[in-house]
């Protein structure tokens, strides 16, 4: 038989679907029972007009493909009951013919099928798909019904917008690209880690930085590229990026340290070594860290003492801490060098044990206790001990865009928001924080951000 448009006028609609001409089968209900089903079929009627209410919102609004999967099993439950009861008054299997955009898709008996293939399309769909999808209804006779994977199918399949068996390329479940072959894209992805593992034949771990997955589904058509294209974009977004992880082990000499001993019952100006200090080695291991081939990271992992230090011992006639102000050689940039009674540099400004040192180190091999001065007149902003790896420093604001620190000092003597001119004693050289021995750690700074590190060899003259 074929599919009948409801007539809600037609007051005959069950005779249509039971007579002769309809289906070939002749009634046997006698008129008696013709006239008791009069009440149903108006019941029926009235059932009948819920369903079509909800396809016409369908049909009026404007809905994504997901949201209207959701929203087509009502409707077709209420045009399912009226089924059912023209069926039972009947003796026909009536079900659904589901259309959209003027198609038929489907065949239905059950409310069951169409839930279940709005769970199947829902499984699939990617966040990003987002188009227009209306069915429609009609009552007719349903010999075979479709299942429900067919159902899916025939409703991803009548939308050229949208296609199934695609692939999908997701990063830390975002996702980067759509192409056509799974197996493309996964071949694509392999290669770029073999290609980094012939590069790099020791290294410790290969892989993506971030989560990466390869799913099939329905996504947009317009999204399609080639499998090539979806890796070279992601990588260009620095979505997807190789890590690998390198072991790299230095010997490196450990710097004695300076201890100063003080007598009481000597004068300020007595000075005596009562032992020489000797440096010491170490083995240290380092874990290196690169993304796309840039070195990001750089990390401690091990070190192995190899020789000890020996430290170096003065002694000292007893003093306080000096106060006094110092003048030495200012540049032309109008900064002094911080430390006047020491001119020796031990590192300079920048990359050293895979990361950048940020400023450089002045310091000899009898340095403990030394005077360090404001570079240059400003306002402390900080001064005091953390865990920075700086120990006990001072940062001094001087008013124009720049900053001068002062790091690893055995002593402190000015404090935080205190106004210092230049030359002024600020602290003592020491070895404290992250240090391998007593030095000043000196820094220029033209922000707050780790790229404002800049020379200090461009501001100060030793």
């Amino acid at each position: 038989m074929e599919p009948k448009d409801f007539d809600y006028k037609n007051e005959n609609i069950f005779e249509y679907y039971s007579s002769d001409k309809a289906d070939g089968r002749r009634s046997r209900r006698s008129k008696r029972n013709q006239k008791s089903s009069y009440p149903l079929i108006f019941s029926a009627l009235f059932l009948a007009a819920a369903p079509f209410m909800a396809v016409g919102k369908l049909l009026t609004g404007k809905h994504s493909f997901g949201y209207k999967m959701k929203h087509i099993v009502a409707p077709a439950l209420s045009v399912l009951v009226l089924a059912g009861t023209v069926a039972f008054w009947t003796n026909a299997d009536y079900g659904l013919e589901v259309s959209c955009k003027g198609e038929t898709v489907a065949l239905v008996s059950d409310t069951s099928v169409i839930e279940k293939a709005r769970e199947l399309t829902s499984n699939r769909i990617s966040d990003g798909v987002d188009e227009e999808f209306t069915p429609v209804y009609r009552l007719t006779v349903v010999n075979d019904s479709n299942t429900a994977a067919e159902v899916s199918t025939a409703f991803v399949k009548n939308d050229d917008s949208v296609a199934d068996n695609l692939t999908g390329l997701y990063i830390d479940g975002e996702l980067a690209g759509v192409c056509r072959s799974s197996e493309e894209l996964q071949a694509g992805l392999d290669a770029l880690i073999s290609e980094y593992t012939e590069k790099y034949e020791d290294a410790l771990e290969i892989g993506f930085s971030a989560k990466t997955e390869v799913k099939e589904g329905i996504f947009n058509t317009e999204d399609v590229a080639e499998a090539d294209e979806v890796i070279k974009q992601a990588m260009l977004d620095k979505k997807l990026q190789v890590l690998v992880k390198t072991e790299v082990t230095e010997t490196e000499t450990i710097p004695f340290a300076t201890k100063t001993k003080y007598d009481k019952s000597r004068p300020k100006t007595y000075k005596e070594i009562k032992r020489a200090g000797t440096d010491g080695k170490q083995e240290t291991t380092y874990t290196v860290s690169y993304l796309n081939g840039v070195q990001s990271d750089a990390v401690i992992t091990a070190v192995r003492n190899i020789k000890k230090p020996v430290d170096k011992i003065i002694l000292r006639g007893s003093s306080k801490a000096d106060t006094k102000v110092y003048s030495d050689k200012v540049s032309s940039s109008g900064f002094m060098w911080p430390v006047p009674s020491v001119h020796n540099i031990t590192s300079t400004f920048g990359y050293r044990w895979g990361s950048l040192h940020t400023g450089i180190d002045i310091a000899d091999g009898d340095c403990y206790g030394a005077p360090i001065v404001a570079s240059k007149a400003g306002t402390v902003e900080w001064a005091g001990y953390d865990d920075s790896g700086y120990g006990n420093y001072v940062i001094i604001n001087h008013g124009d865009g720049t900053k001068t620190l002062y790091g690893h000092a055995s002593a402190v003597h000015v404090s935080k928001g205190q106004s210092v001119s230049q030359g002024q004693t600020i602290a003592s050289i020491g070895s404290t924080g992250f240090s391998t021995g007593n030095h000043c750690h000196f820094e220029v700074r033209t922000g707050d951000d780790y790229s404002d590190r800049q020379d200090p060899l461009n501001y100060v003259s030793n």
